[in-house]
């Protein structure tokens, strides 16, 4: 699918999303489509948590919004440096503070 000016964007651009753990376990990063943001140039935010050995989110440390491109290579420079892929749903432990 190509993009241009003239042509407009009927379908969201696909980014990123999910949660990525590191391989020491001590930090998730969570990964979602800005909904506010445009179709054709999406942004992306990110949002680093502390993370227990299972991978179970606990604090949020920080968050960060990323244009589309930074957000593919963050994604794949992670997986590659040994970052994995896991599904998670919040638990009663979590601090958004």
């Amino acid at each position: 699918m190509s993009y241009t000016s003239s042509e407009p964007v009927r379908e969201a651009r696909p980014t990123p999303e999910g949660w990525l753990v590191a391989p020491k376990r001590d930090f998730c990063l969570f990964f979602i489509r800005d909904p506010k943001s445009a179709m054709a140039f999406p942004t992306v935010l990110t949002q680093l948590w502390y993370c227990t050995e299972q991978g179970v989110p606990t604090k949020l440390k920080n968050e960060r919004r990323l244009d589309y491109q930074s957000s593919y290579e963050t994604w794949n420079e992670l997986v590659s440096n040994g970052w994995e892929l896991i599904e998670h749903q919040f638990n009663v432990y979590v601090d958004a503070a």
